[in-house]
């Protein structure tokens, strides 16, 4: 029984734990640059050459631009731009011995009008007061590039001219603030790290068995031997319409095909019943039923059936009476069936509930019919 329900378990827990460790991965991977970039902090924009820029995180005292070639629109539909991209160069604006290029940058569109000024100064040969701002150095996009090429053309570069003097990147400015940037960046990568482990832990656990201690310990304290609930589960009945449980003379075995098997001791059930849940579309119009038992333990907190009571799917009205049927065999001391009655005496008068047939009624298991006919 319980090689067969850590099997279960592992076979359970190894499809999530590959996805969780592919999730978890792939996020480490995509932000392990952004990552280091946070650790090591922000980059002065001015002191890359061409040759090294790649995907920093930069900050940038901008002084010079050469005007906006593209801007972009919020929701699809949407007529609110929400930023522009503005052309910019690379280096420091006073260092003329390194070599340059012109890239771009793409800022909020409150900067609009400090940009747009800024702009005209740089044609004017005007040196306008800086601009601070601080982002990551991303490559652009299909569209970005054809309009950064058009803006080129339009003064008149060549393909080669623009091969030469243009980087296809930009400068994405931050909204957010250096340390809330930072703090997102390293929740994403280590937050990848953690999933990938916890997923690693969580096969590692499912496969030696570790999912298996809320039965172990429900078993144990019942009192039954090993071999006593070996030869319960051996001889349960499946339910028709639900894999994950079978009806036992000692327990009531539900989620054993999941991650974490459970298990009822028949000697705790006081109360159980059909519950037929029928769905409907706006219209009324019935879209299917669903059927189960609900089953209460002597000690539930409250008549809740979604809290405090197990559920047990089923196939249909007559699977589900076949489970009451079978709990009537077995647990004699059972109440059968609902009434608001009975569900205001179970949250109100619980003693007197149980004294009905719970606390009146021997707890011995019933031998199952099919045990006695084959006797006789």
């Amino acid at each position: 029984m319980f090689e067969q329900l850590r099997k279960n378990s592992f076979k359970r827990t190894l499809l999530w734990s590959a996805i969780l460790l592919i999730i978890g991965v792939t996020f480490s991977v995509l932000h392990a640059e952004n990552a280091v970039y946070s650790i090591t902090g922000y980059v002065d924009f001015t002191t890359l050459s061409p040759d090294e820029i790649k995907s920093q995180l930069v900050d940038i005292e901008l002084r010079e631009n050469y005007g906006r070639f593209m801007s972009v629109r919020g929701n699809q539909g949407s007529s609110t731009i929400t930023d522009y991209y503005y052309i910019i160069y690379t280096g420091a604006w006073d260092d003329v011995d390194t070599p340059y290029k012109y890239m771009a940058i793409k800022v909020p569109s409150a900067y609009k009008g400090q940009m747009d000024k800024m702009a005209q100064n740089t044609y004017d040969d005007l040196l306008s007061a800086p601009i601070t701002f601080y982002g990551k150095i991303k490559k652009l996009g299909s569209t970005e590039t054809q309009y950064f090429n058009d803006f080129w053309h339009e003064v008149d570069f060549t393909a080669e001219n623009i091969q030469e003097l243009t980087m296809p990147y930009y400068i994405e400015v931050d909204r957010a603030g250096k340390t809330t940037r930072r703090i997102f960046y390293m929740t994403l990568f280590f937050g990848g790290l953690a999933m990938a482990l916890w997923a690693v832990l969580r096969a590692i656990k499912a496969s030696k068995g570790g999912y298996l201690k809320k039965i172990r310990q429900i078993i144990d304290s019942v009192g039954c031997s090993e071999y006593a609930v070996e030869s319960d589960f051996n001889a349960a009945i499946p339910v028709e319409g639900n894999k994950s449980a079978k009806i036992g003379k000692l327990f009531i075995y539900h989620d054993i095909r999941s991650t974490v098997p459970r298990a009822i001791p028949t000697t705790n059930i006081a109360w159980a019943y059909q519950t037929t849940t029928t769905f409907r579309n706006k219209y009324g119009r019935s879209t299917g039923t669903a059927y189960s038992v609900t089953i209460f333990t002597a000690d539930a907190k409250s008549a809740n059936p979604k809290k405090h009571a197990t559920n047990i799917t089923v196939a249909n009205d007559s699977a589900a009476l076949t489970v009451l049927d079978r709990l009537a065999t077995y647990c004699p001391w059972i109440i059968l069936g609902h009434s608001n009655e009975l569900k205001k005496m179970f949250n109100k008068e619980r003693a007197r509930f149980l004294d009905l047939k719970y606390n009146t009624v021997e707890h011995t298991v019933a031998v199952p019919v099919e045990t006695l006919d084959s006797e006789s």
